[in-house]
């Protein structure tokens, strides 16, 4: 019933708008929305908001047996995108950007170096979301990108907490491709932080509770304070690894913290992973029902897509990760601006 009332109310407000159709905007820069999701269980791991980049197929942060580079060390010890950004944004107009990994002669190491890819002028990247994603809750950041192939590759990067140095990323730069919603539109969904293997141990801190980082997240768990700053736990120099079974028999057996309780922090266990990434691309704010544009049409697709509690980019107007009541007023000023 509340629904019915709410289409109504809808298509009675637009009725009176003296422009009733916004159409989509044609060409380029093509708007595409990444939407991130923490899917681990109500007591489950959290991750720092999560570094992203779009970039030709040749933004390569990390392999695993090599040594983390510190634009990455900084996300897994800290959740600090900070370098990482400035490294990728750092484009010299005859040698390309940079990237971590030289391949050159087919032997992989761990070096800063240039692409040679005049391409990287057009990367893109943000910070998705401003703090802490806990489970259950989403954030989102807006693009403009290109359909040069200059933006058709996704990267991620993220630190899960409470950890010393683990971090969820792609390893392999051409693992997410987005060159077909780039060229016809819609929307691709994957998990990140995957049970055994999709998280990662830096090696570039020892593993204790006590120099652990996001702590006061997980209160009544017997955790001590962990980390209060930047870079605060004894270093190591370990090659990157993935974390394989229980992921904290070394951090129980270092700093006395046996006590700590672990009650769905096992990531390893999780069904699908630690979060779901949604990337949408060539969309109209509010036209739910897809057929390019913004009308009375889109009055009912809308409605039952905040009933139901349904995500997409089209109808998720205030971009706060969710489709919910409180996009019903952005609606109403698409058509009132």
């Amino acid at each position: 019933m509340k629904t019915v009332q709410l289409v109504l109310t809808l298509s009675l407000i637009l009725a009176s708008c003296p422009c009733m159709e916004v159409y989509g905007q044609g060409g380029l820069p093509i708007k595409t929305a990444v939407r991130i999701k923490n899917i681990a269980p109500t007591e489950g791991v959290a991750i720092t908001p999560v570094w992203v980049g779009f970039h030709s197929g040749n933004f390569d942060s990390y392999n695993g047996g090599l040594l983390a580079l510190p634009g990455l060390e900084r996300i897994a010890e800290d959740g600090n995108a900070t370098l990482i950004s400035q490294q990728f944004l750092d484009v010299d107009a005859q040698q390309g950007g940079y990237t971590y990994i030289n391949n050159v002669d087919g032997v992989a190491t761990s070096e800063l170096v240039r692409t040679q890819d005049l391409n990287d002028a057009f990367r893109q990247d943000a910070t998705v979301g401003s703090a802490p994603l806990l489970p259950g809750q989403a954030a989102v950041a807006e693009f403009a990108l290109l359909d040069n192939g200059a933006n058709n590759y996704f990267s991620y990067v993220s630190m899960v907490l409470p950890t010393n140095d683990f971090f969820i990323a792609n390893g392999n730069p051409l693992a997410h491709s987005i060159s077909s919603i780039l060229a016809d539109g819609g929307e691709i969904s994957f998990f990140i932080g995957t049970p055994n293997g999709g998280v990662n141990d830096a090696g570039t801190e020892i593993e204790s509770f006590e120099f652990s980082a996001g702590n006061p997240l997980f209160p009544n768990r017997n955790l001590p304070a962990g980390q209060t700053g930047p870079d605060q736990g004894p270093s190591t120099s370990l090659p990157i690894a993935n974390v394989i079974g229980f992921p904290f028999t070394d951090f129980i057996s270092q700093g006395g913290s046996s006590d700590v309780d672990l009650t769905g922090l096992d990531f390893n266990q999780y069904e699908d992973g630690i979060a779901m990434v949604t990337i949408t691309a060539n969309f109209i704010p509010g036209d739910a029902n897809n057929d390019g544009s913004v009308n009375l049409l889109d009055v009912d697709s809308f409605v039952q897509q905040v009933a139901n509690g349904q995500y997409s980019a089209v109808a998720d107007l205030n971009r706060d990760g969710e489709v919910n009541l409180l996009d019903v007023t952005p609606f109403v000023q698409i058509f009132f601006p």
